[in-house]
């Protein structure tokens, strides 16, 4: 984590935690229940290392000098599932083009972006999804990770290139990331052996 300069910050409101009072918190939180989760008028000092130092409730004016912010405080949210690849064809499966279209042609089409996809390509990609999401608030990712071989289905030199892409996007972006390989065997219930279009995928359990 890059170094950053010690600051205070003051939230009129901040939802700072209701059942428990940690080191990092000055004043113990307000057991009552699920209201207090809300306190006002709450210092947060961010220490050298880029985290949460102390964290004051009650604080009715805020010291001089500190970053006044002008509404409500929460924490960073957390996108529990993503597959990053997918932000290359938003915009290409917004609509039907046929009655008949369903999820499995969404998810055909989904499969002809995937098999063209390079890892510097997956880093892009996944840098500026990132950037929305932190530009939304969240600020960790967990990202179900099923892309692994090259264009062929064969594995790349380095096997773990897909993944490292993804790392080396959360890093560029300054998101906390989550990597969740995901084990893909088979087409579906009743099908046991992958599809050609699925080959990027193919993973077992070793």
């Amino acid at each position: 984590m890059p170094e950053t300069t010690a600051r205070l910050i003051w939230a009129p409101r901040a939802w700072v935690g209701a059942s428990r009072s940690t080191a990092a918190t000055s004043k113990p939180a307000d057991p009552a229940g699920p209201a207090s989760n809300w306190q006002a008028n709450v210092l947060l000092q961010i220490g050298p290392d880029g985290r949460w130092a102390a964290i004051t409730p009650g604080v009715a004016q805020p010291p001089t000098g500190v970053q006044v912010l002008p509404g409500p405080l929460l924490p960073g949210l957390v996108n529990a599932h993503s597959h990053a690849f997918q932000r290359a064809f938003a915009g290409l499966a917004e609509r039907r083009e046929t009655a008949t279209d369903d999820f499995w042609s969404w998810r055909d089409r989904m499969y002809r972006v995937a098999l063209r996809i390079t890892p510097e390509q997956l880093q892009a990609i996944a840098a500026m999804l990132y950037l929305e999401l932190l530009r939304g608030g969240y600020t960790q990712v967990c990202e179900f990770h099923y892309l692994q071989h090259d264009p062929a289905g064969r594995p790349y030199a380095d096997p773990l290139a897909l993944g490292w892409a993804l790392a080396d996007a959360a890093t560029e972006a300054g998101l906390g990331l989550t990597l969740l390989p995901a084990l893909y065997e088979r087409a579906g219930f009743s099908q046991p052996v992958l599809r050609d279009d699925q080959r990027r995928f193919a993973s077992t359990a070793d």
